[in-house]
């Protein structure tokens, strides 16, 4: 009976789980230190949308997606997006900043060695998962596992007026 329960309650959340990731809700007010050591509180990027990806070195997702990611920032940062790449608590710093300039990645890389970004963003923990914000300061898209870049490019260009 219990594991009945368990297994309505398991597929009613993920069923929602589309709705909940369309639904716009403030993005939390975090600031995120890169591997270069700036510091940049997210409420301070108010205007422009923002892209927060969350990923790690032994996730071969986030490997797989990380050439796509590049080209996306590269397409709009010229005209406003902001992307931030957050490596998991369990990555180590070296790794994390060797990979970065193996790759010459070109947005901002942060090592989120507390957990304490992941946990602001409800408790992050599945790689790749990606947070679109719009100008407003709105959560207005959530990402996780595979991502469907297409719908992405589509919504980065709804943020930009465009």
């Amino acid at each position: 009976m219990a594991l009945a329960l368990a297994v309505v309650v398991l597929i009613g959340g993920l069923a929602a789980l589309p709705f909940l990731a369309s639904q716009p809700r403030p993005a939390p007010d975090v600031v995120m230190t890169s591997i270069g050591g700036e510091a940049t509180a997210l409420s301070s990027l108010r205007g422009q949308p923002v892209l927060v990806s969350f990923w790690s070195t032994s996730c071969a997702t986030c490997l797989t997606e990380m050439p796509a990611l590049v080209a996306l920032h590269q397409r709009y940062a010229p005209q406003g997006l902001r992307t931030y790449a957050v490596a998991m608590s369990h990555d180590r710093l070296e790794t994390v900043t060797s990979f970065a300039r193996r790759r010459g990645l070109p947005f901002e890389v942060v090592l989120d060695d507390t957990g304490a970004v992941a946990r602001s963003f409800n408790d992050t923990q599945v790689t790749p998962t990606k947070f679109l914000i719009d100008g407003s300061g709105k959560i207005v898209r959530v990402y996780a596992g595979f991502t469907d870049f297409a719908d992405l490019q589509r919504r980065i260009e709804g943020a930009l007026g465009g």
